[in-house]
């Protein structure tokens, strides 16, 4: 079993007394300190190192979150944040112990759709599926943009982390799309970030339309992994949900092609988004074990979901694809382009999973643990990464090899996640040493990680600019002087 790492949280006050407090707060149905009950939240998918909490709460509104904070600030007990449980990174691993707010039992509530301003105000235990429900019900003009996440998973965790969606090439990162936030800080305070400012109690479901031009106060919270504050409401941009919509898939011989590809489609503004994948991972959706790449085969695939508010827009943007195509082609780049509809038809219907999101995968997640290397990489060095980490999985022989990557924001950027499934109890200590080498394969090529384990963490300190170090802590300090929110994300 896992176990809390050394700190005595309980130095201030007995657990006793804490347990009669949390009781008082929330009433009895719910908080638990049972083992049986703990054990969940002490691990998640991947290798990181469990802890236990002390205590789980279930909150249901703002007021008795904001004693709760007051309490654990007087008495340094940590803070962790929790939604549904679907974590890559060891975000929730309580890494000293303390106290787990589970946000996704009944602080769950989309409070307010505005169809003119094109956000969603939420609460932070809201799921991609019930979004997407309540959107087709209630906003069919309307969408959100979805990662490659189960229906399951939170959206307010995933906008806050800066995660992935299925418009990225056009918008960027879910962190570039908040509006606006609710947050307890340290002492209780509760603070709006965003034009939602005005108002000293309430702000008006209607205010929460924009970020800027005041001071941008959300950076303090964004990609902090809740180690500023805790988040209670959360505006998020939705998108015009166009008429004409469909998705394309190139197939590309040779696996470092794809990052001339990328480049060149995503700065030509004809698609929503481009996710590769290398032929391993699409042989592993469709539920073949142990995917091997054969020498006549092609490497690697891009799909692109394409959308226009017409239908001769919509066309217009497929006839450049098309001519992209036909240039790289041209160049030495052997490049198949198909309609999506037509790939599934030759290869299999399971792979549709990747375009109607969010979905699952099952073949990923039925294995007992997943880990990955997630981060945002600079898009000149795609060719150099993926020859690298291809290398490092054969090099291993490992099984189940998944390349898996974005274009963002039309060509500023890009995304490159080595993922690897495994048996989470017969094959951590070796999935942990390819991770380790890819790690540092990566971060010398400038990826920079995103939902940065601790472990990871580490090996950044030893290379990030020490006045960088010097302003993230002396943020941290001056945010959480007592350190309760989530305490040991970053080293803190």
């Amino acid at each position: 079993m896992t176990v809390t790492k050394e700190r005595n949280i309980f130095k201030r006050v007995s657990k006793e007394e804490v347990k009669k407090k949390l009781i008082e707060m929330f009433g009895k149905q719910n908080i638990t300190d049972s083992q049986g009950d703990l054990y969940p939240y002490s691990y998640d998918m991947t290798e990181c190192e469990g802890h236990m909490p002390d205590f789980v709460v279930i909150p249901e509104n703002v007021e008795q979150l904001t004693e709760l904070v007051k309490y654990c600030n007087d008495n340094i007990i940590p803070i962790v944040p929790y939604i549904t449980g679907n974590n890559v990174g060891g975000l929730t691993i309580p890494e000293q112990g303390g106290i787990i707010v589970d946000f996704g039992k009944k602080m769950n509530k989309i409070i307010h759709v505005n169809e003119e301003m094109m956000y969603a105000l939420l609460e932070p235990g809201v799921t991609f599926g019930q979004l997407k429900n309540y959107l087709e019900t209630h906003h069919p003009n309307l969408r959100y943009s979805y990662p490659f996440a189960p229906p399951y998973a939170g959206v307010v965790g995933n906008a806050l982390l800066s995660g992935m969606n299925n418009m990225g090439c056009k918008t960027g990162s879910m962190g570039d799309s908040l509006n606006g936030l609710e947050v307890i800080l340290a002492d209780g305070t509760v603070a709006r970030i965003g034009s939602c400012f005005y108002g000293k109690e309430e702000a008006d479901p209607d205010s929460w339309w924009s970020r800027y031009p005041m001071p941008d106060l959300m950076g303090v919270f964004v990609n902090w992994q809740g180690m500023t504050g805790l988040v209670t409401k959360c505006a998020v941009q939705l998108w015009p949900n166009e008429p004409y919509q469909g998705a394309y898939v190139a197939i590309i011989d040779k696996l470092t092609d794809m990052g001339r590809f990328l480049r060149e489609v995503g700065r030509s503004e004809t698609v929503d988004d481009i996710s590769f994948f290398n032929i391993q991972a699409i042989k592993l959706a469709v539920e073949i074990d142990h995917p091997k790449k054969f020498p006549f085969e092609p490497a690697i695939s891009a799909i692109m979901p394409m959308s226009g508010k017409t239908k001769e827009l919509y066309a217009a943007k497929e006839k450049l694809l098309q001519q992209i195509v036909g240039k790289l082609n041209k160049e030495g780049i052997k490049t198949t382009l198909l309609g999506f509809d037509d790939f599934v038809k030759i290869f299999n219907l399971r792979v549709r999973c990747a375009v109607d999101l969010p979905s699952v995968i099952l073949p990923v997640v039925l294995q007992s643990g997943l880990t990955w290397f997630g981060s945002y990489a600079p898009t000149h060095k795609f060719e150099t990464l993926l020859d690298q980490i291809d290398g490092i999985f054969t090099k291993y022989d490992y099984h189940s090899p998944i390349l898996y990557g974005k274009i963002m924001k039309y060509g500023h950027y890009g995304i490159f996640r080595p993922i690897l499934p495994y048996d989470k109890f017969k094959e951590e200590k070796e999935v942990h040493k390819i991770m380790d080498e890819i790690v540092e394969v990566c971060i010398g090529e400038g990826c920079i990680p995103y939902k940065t384990p601790v472990w990871m963490t580490e090996k950044l300190r030893k290379k990030i600019n020490p006045g960088w170090l010097k302003l993230f802590e002396k943020i941290k300090d001056c945010m959480d002087p007592n350190n309760i929110f989530n305490p040991g994300r970053w080293n803190t």
